[in-house]
């Protein structure tokens, strides 16, 4: 929180986001924002944790009662690009300014590996971890493997099917969750080489080794 938290003033990405540096960032944060960038290169741009301009334009919109107009959008990609951050272990730093990040998409996913890592080193053989995204160790109470339902993001009560985790991650990402508009053609999730919402899935799951991976994953797959 005190370094990747958006709602904090004081974290280490707000001052980046209000100053346009952050020198000698603090080990944690430098390692995810590096494994950011591979996964932003990996992805062809379709994960991009610099679309934080794309996400306050909707929200001030929203405010207003109304979706962005094209050219707002179109103003607020100039804005956005993985390339423009550049990150050294003396200095993290955006190429233009306006530009901010969102740890919103990985950090949840990093925090629940890093709980499962604490668990193991204390000893504990048996937990089902939730951070917003879902992580384990050994088994249930009921001595099987954990389990998990995946919601329907049109009816939250309904489960689309079930996923046993065997050692594995689970993270999901749907436009339930944080709409812009009442039809949910914009939502949270942004492909930032439009600068707007996919719309061709409602839902993603994904099931990986680690939580981080799993957590990106969820976006990268809208876009592909």
């Amino acid at each position: 929180e005190d370094q990747m938290s958006l709602f904090r003033p004081d974290s280490a990405i707000s001052r980046l986001n209000r100053e346009g540096q952050l020198r000698e960032p603090e080990p944690e944060l430098l390692g995810l924002l590096q494994r950011s960038q591979q996964i932003a290169r990996r992805s062809r741009g379709a994960f991009d944790i610099t679309v934080q301009p794309l996400w306050q334009l909707y929200a001030r919109a929203q405010a207003q009662g109304r979706v962005p107009s094209a050219r707002e959008v179109q103003a607020a990609r100039q804005r956005v690009g993985w390339q423009q951050l550049h990150i050294t272990p003396e200095r993290v730093a955006f190429a233009r300014p306006g530009m901010g990040i969102t740890l919103n998409g990985i950090a949840q996913g990093y925090a629940a590996d890093r709980v499962r890592e604490t668990l193991r080193q204390a000893g504990i053989a048996h937990a089902l971890i939730n951070t917003g995204e879902w992580s384990s160790l050994g088994q249930s109470a009921h001595g099987a493997d954990w389990s998990l339902g995946v919601a329907d993001p049109r009816h939250a009560q309904t489960l689309l099917g079930r996923l046993s985790l065997r050692g594995r991650c689970v993270a999901t990402s749907a436009d339930d969750l944080c709409a812009f508009s009442e039809d949910r053609q914009h939502h949270h999730i942004f492909d930032p080489r439009t600068g707007y919402s996919p719309t061709d899935l409602a839902s993603v799951t994904v099931a990986a080794s680690s939580c981080l991976q799993a957590d990106a994953l969820t976006k990268v797959d809208r876009k592909s």
